[in-house]
Formats: structure tokens, sequence, C-alpha cells
């Protein structure tokens, strides 16, 4: 079970463009409701108890087109630096109260509520160690979401535009601790048409 003392912030990224979707990823139709909500209730499931939501340019349809009750959602107002502006934009609206967060992009549908406990749990049980980013894998791979301690924060916050969190990753592999799981669907990500398709058809044979 998770522990309830820690306080655990989403940063859920909606911000990209889309261009090779053609449409926002986080309203596709993810059995029936926009992909975004099943993310949030995930993370919910999984034991987040603050939601944030990054968009970009198409913030008022992902707005119009998603029940964001009880999450704050935060405009970058220029996705162009890369995705790492957007996770810098939500780690800088975290404060103190919040132990740690986790980076998850809106185009990773397949997570489960067990991960993100995975996660927090494995964070928990480290907190006396020198172990700052958490990241599930699969068979040796490393997928999404990544859990960030709230301490660790600033060499996000830090980075240039175009650099991008695998560079804070790659610098700090000493206070990296990997999260094995059984889910392979840690490791999809959803940028086609083709692959949500795919994504889609997987989640309800499993389901």
């Amino acid at each position: 079970m998770t522990t309830p003392s820690i306080s655990t912030a989403a940063i859920i990224l909606a911000g990209g463009d889309s261009k090779r979707m053609g449409q926002p990823k986080a309203l596709l139709d993810w059995d029936g409701r926009p992909m975004l909500e099943h993310v949030l209730d995930v993370a919910r499931d999984g034991g987040c108890t603050k939601l944030f939501v990054i968009v970009g340019k198409d913030g008022d349809v992902i707005r119009r087109g998603a029940n964001l009750e009880g999450v704050t959602v935060l405009e970058n107002d220029d996705p162009s630096r890369g995705q790492i502006s957007s996770i810098q934009l939500g780690m800088q609206h975290l404060d103190f109260s919040t132990d740690c967060c986790v980076i998850w992009p809106v185009d990773c549908p397949m997570i489960e509520p067990g991960d993100v406990r995975a996660l927090i749990d494995t964070y928990g049980a480290s907190r006396a160690s020198l172990m700052r980013i958490f990241m599930p894998t699969h068979q040796g791979e490393r997928g999404h979401p990544m859990l960030v301690d709230i301490g660790f924060r600033q060499p996000f916050i830090d980075l240039p535009a175009g650099e991008t969190a695998r560079s804070v990753i790659e610098e700090n592999q000493t206070q990296v601790k990997e999260v094995p799981t059984d889910n392979p669907g840690v490791l999809v990500d959803v940028d086609t048409p083709e692959q949500y398709e795919s994504a889609l058809k997987q989640w309800r044979a499993s389901s």
C-alpha cells in the first residue's frame, strides 16, 4: 500500500503539437473518453494527490474537451522550446508540501495504477538513500512515468532550451533507481495513428 504521508504530484505533459497524430493526443478516444481523462484517473488511483496538466497551443480545445475538475491546468506559452519547458513549468509550480512528482507524457496511456504505486513506494523506502530519480523498467528497458524527488528538481529547471530530461538522468546515474514491472505498457507511447490503434487494441485485449 502506498504510504499516505508521501505527497505526490502528477505532471501530465499535454503541450505537444501532435503533428504526426493530426489532433491533440489528450483528446484521443480511449475506450469512450479522452485519453487525458484516462491518464488522470490512473494517476489518482496510483496515489498522486495533486494533478497538473501542461497544455500548449491546443489548451482551449483540451479544456473544452476533457473533464479537468480538481486539476491545475498550466499553459506553456512557448512549447517550441521542447518538452523540457513543460516539465520545468510544472516543477516550478510545486511547493515544498510536495514530496515528489511524477512526470507523465499524455501519450503514455498504458501505464497502470500499480506501476505508479510501485514508484511511490520505492521512493518512500529510499528516502534515506541518495536515490532521487525513479524509473519503471520492463525487461531491463526504462519507460514512463519518471518520479523525481522535489529536492532534486533544480537540475531539470536549470536545463537550457533544446536539452532534455535525459541529460539530467545521464549525468546523475548514481541517483537513479530502476523499478521493475511486468507491465510492457510503461514502454508504450502513441505518436502516430498506427501506434494509437495498436495500443488501444492491446489495451482492450488486456482489460
